[in-house]
């Protein structure tokens, strides 16, 4: 069987396990602020068939490499012996040779992972790692780590700094940021084309074949199935209804004096608020299993408060709509109450609109009543609150597919503030087709919701990241 080994050097403590649970979708290794946890190499199968197979090695990490550059000068029974010793009373530098020992008898490739943060031109340890790598003469790409969410612009400019300061090891074949935190299915991608390019000829056509399978599994029908659930849900939405309650005279007066809903639409609305609550739990949930990541989502409503309850007021309006999207008055509202401690469905309406600097919907927009062939009246959803849903359905599709498997469980909220570039994005696209979204939606049309959706999103990430052509997978 025709090996392929493609192995992950750096220094210790710098994010070789993280990346790897990432790449191979499983929660391997153990992961630890602590220097020299991974202390012997690891290999595990990313791609194989009855033919070849991709061996990606998480190696142990680079401690004194001034030290081991000198020791890996000796040899004969002079080196054996030091080696030996080492293991004993200098562990580090025992598995840094180690780290070597693999590469220089296994690897392919070497993907030597840095902290982006480092100054390449002043690290005397990154030069160190890299003359110690040169001496086992195999091609090395160079992996910015510790990046966080990726900037097209910023990430341009760390590479092209990082290339020109190691210009002079001809060994060095490229660079490009990828953090087992914070990445992209479209950045793997990439990576994996790089590695293509540099392979041994007489294994790249097995390599092109097993990636190709593995990224039409973790890739291409992972992107399928995930728009096929969300354009779904989204659909379900469109057509949910909730029947009103027949309204005397006087509920209807009621209502109108104090511009608050009458206790059978406040009832409806309940009813609406119940169902997409729960339809967005399990969407949720069938979205971090397609994506083999771990964790159980938050109540929408309650992501929603503890986001509010951070009150965080440099937090972009997109941090909160991809919590659930709180596009119409009743959601913005239930929130208020909420927090005040009640839950009385549209009484804090007004201020949870002015939290969410949504005002336009405050006094309930985000719904409509119909009236049915059956003379029943019915609560939907509003044209506007669909349009919000839709806005969040894709701010939440790139927070999970930018979501690396090294950070463990999904958590919600996030940490960190989302890219305004996303929500820019999005909101660009939605403006240019409104009126055929609106259509899908108001007709609640699973198909045409899908096509639109799936074309939205790979327009995204090809702007994203120009020239990976999401819009054209691999076969």
């Amino acid at each position: 069987m025709e090996r392929i080994a493609i192995s992950l050097a750096g220094h210790t403590n710098n994010g070789k396990t993280t990346l790897a649970r990432t790449l191979l979708r499983e929660n391997v290794g153990v992961v630890d602020d602590r220097p020299h946890v991974t202390d012997i190499a690891d290999g595990h199968v990313l791609a194989r068939d009855g033919d070849a197979e991709i061996i990606l090695w998480d190696l142990p990490g680079f401690g004194d490499s001034a030290r081991l550059r000198k020791r890996l000068t000796q040899t004969g029974i002079v080196g054996w012996l030091q080696t030996t010793f080492d293991r004993w009373t200098d562990r580090p530098l025992w598995c840094s040779q180690q780290c070597l020992q693999n590469a220089r008898n296994d690897a392919d490739v070497i993907l030597y992972l840095v902290e982006a943060g480092v100054d390449p031109a002043g690290s005397a340890e990154v030069r160190a790692e890299m003359e110690v790598l040169g001496m086992i003469d195999k091609p090395v790409i160079l992996l910015l780590n510790q990046t966080g969410m990726p900037d097209g612009k910023r990430d341009g400019a760390l590479v092209q700094g990082w290339l020109t300061s190691l210009g002079d090891f001809p060994f060095l074949r490229g660079a490009l940021p990828l953090d087992g935190w914070m990445r992209c299915w479209i950045q793997e991608s990439i990576l994996f084309q790089r590695i293509a390019a540099i392979l041994p000829t007489d294994k790249q056509s097995h390599y092109d074949r097993l990636i190709a399978d593995w990224k039409n599994e973790h890739h291409h029908r992972v992107l399928a199935d995930s728009i096929h659930i969300m354009a779904n849900a989204l659909a379900e939405t469109a057509a949910d209804r909730a029947v009103v309650r027949k309204e005397s005279l006087f509920d209807k007066a009621k209502s109108a004096v104090s511009s608050k809903p009458s206790e059978q639409s406040e009832s409806a609305r309940a009813a609406l608020v119940d169902s997409l609550v729960r339809r967005s739990r399990i969407v949720m949930e069938q979205l971090l299993e397609a994506h083999k990541l771990e964790g159980v989502p938050k109540d929408r409503v309650d992501s929603m408060v503890e986001g509010l309850r951070a009150n965080n007021p440099n937090a972009p309006p997109e941090a909160l709509a991809v919590l659930g999207g709180i596009g119409s008055g009743l959601l913005a509202g239930l929130l208020a109450d909420i927090k005040a401690g009640g839950m009385t469905f549209g009484g804090g309406a007004a201020a949870g609109a002015l939290i969410g600097g949504l005002a336009a919907y405050a006094l309930g927009r985000g719904f409509q009543k119909v009236k049915g062939q059956d003379g029943a009246t019915r609560l939907q959803w509003s044209k506007e609150f669909l349009i919000d849903e839709w806005i969040a359905t894709g701010m939440r599709y790139l927070t999970i597919a930018h979501f690396g498997r090294g950070q463990g469980q999904w958590q919600e909220p996030l940490d960190a503030s989302l890219p305004k570039r996303w929500k820019e994005l999005i909101d660009q696209w939605t403006k240019e087709r409104r009126p055929q979204i609106i259509t899908a939606l108001s007709t609640a049309n699973a198909e045409e919701i899908e096509t639109l959706l799936e074309n939205m999103i790979r327009k995204i990430l090809d702007q994203l990241y120009p020239g990976s052509s999401p819009a054209h997978p691999d076969t």
